[in-house]
């Protein structure tokens, strides 16, 4: 993927991009840069808020379109971009670059092939504390309904479902903003998620820690056995029940946000030049999406929500 343009409506952005990649021109408004230069795939990074127009215009221009997740913050919306890409004929993809980890690829073949058995429940911490103001960060997420939820819990839900190879049953989910946190809304997420044909997955993430440490774990128990991913980006071990120590997976050497998004990427171009469909595209992220819905649903309502059941409320019969 060769950058032909960088769009911005802030004067201090493009400096810095023209200064990063001065072989791109910038601009400042996406019908001025696709008016001076030909393009084939649009990258789109706006907050979420506020997609609808620019995407359905970038697909009907032709573009094949990259989207940073999540699509929407409504399924209304997200449905709406995702019936313009059908009609456009046009590939609508999301970064979910997290799928592209190989610590991620090795526990789907792990859980796939049965390698300890079928997977019956798992264990995930996410323990981190973000500061929002940070120079280099997005300052959107500061002032959304559930930050954390949307932002960042959307990636681990949407790995439940790519690793698991299953669909979301259900979902008791709550969600709370600690003192002295610099989000007005939601920066804590504790949520029980029973998946369809698959394990119950217990999750826990914040983004106000009492630490600048970085906390991961992922825990899949097997019916002869325990898959475990004790950071991020690797670390990965396995083990039988009657084995006293868990045996290191192998993993590809992986530079953190950089292997994952080129996988991503090159996957994507490859889907719009072959007319194949990509696979985290804007129809299998509605599923995801739901999921995230639902939690925050859960959490507003104090109950156990049905995802599919949600879905459909909302116009979406995707979970057959």
């Amino acid at each position: 993927m060769i950058p032909v343009g960088y769009v911005d409506p802030r004067p201090d952005a493009l400096e810095r991009a023209g200064a990063a990649a001065s072989a791109a021109p910038t601009f400042s408004s996406p019908s001025v840069a696709l008016a001076a230069v030909a393009a084939d795939i649009a990258l789109v990074v706006t907050p979420p808020d506020s997609r609808v127009p620019l995407v359905s215009a970038l697909l009907e221009r032709g573009l094949h379109v990259l989207v940073e997740k999540p699509l929407a913050l409504t399924l209304a919306d997200a449905l709406t971009m995702v019936r313009a890409a059908e009609r456009a004929g046009r590939q609508l993809g999301l970064v979910q670059n997290f799928r592209y980890l190989p610590v991620t690829r090795a526990t789907r073949e792990l859980v796939l092939g049965r390698r300890h058995g079928a997977p019956t429940f798992a264990t995930v911490l996410y323990i981190r504390n973000r500061d929002g103001w940070a120079p280099h960060l997005n300052k959107y997420p500061l002032v959304m309904e559930h930050p954390m939820l949307l932002e960042q819990s959307i990636h681990h839900l949407d790995l439940f479902r790519f690793v698991y190879a299953c669909e979301p049953q259900d979902v008791t989910c709550t969600t709370w903003n600690p003192p002295g946190s610099p989000y007005r809304g939601d920066a804590c997420v504790a949520a029980l998620i029973r998946m369809r044909d698959g394990p119950v997955v217990v999750y826990e993430g914040t983004w106000v820690s009492g630490s600048d440490t970085i906390e991961f774990q992922w825990r899949t128990d097997c019916e002869q056995g325990v898959i475990v991913q004790r950071s991020l980006f690797g670390d990965l071990s396995e083990g039988e029940r009657a084995e006293a120590d868990l045996r290191p997976v192998p993993l590809a050497p992986a530079e953190p946000f950089i292997t994952d998004s080129v996988a991503l990427l090159e996957e994507f171009v490859l889907a719009c030049r072959a007319g194949q469909r990509f696979g985290s595209d804007g129809r299998d992220h509605l599923r995801t999406l739901a999921l995230t819905m639902a939690c925050a649903e859960s959490a507003a309502s104090a109950r156990r929500v049905s995802v599919p059941d949600f879905a459909r409320q909302h116009g979406l019969d995707i979970f057959a």
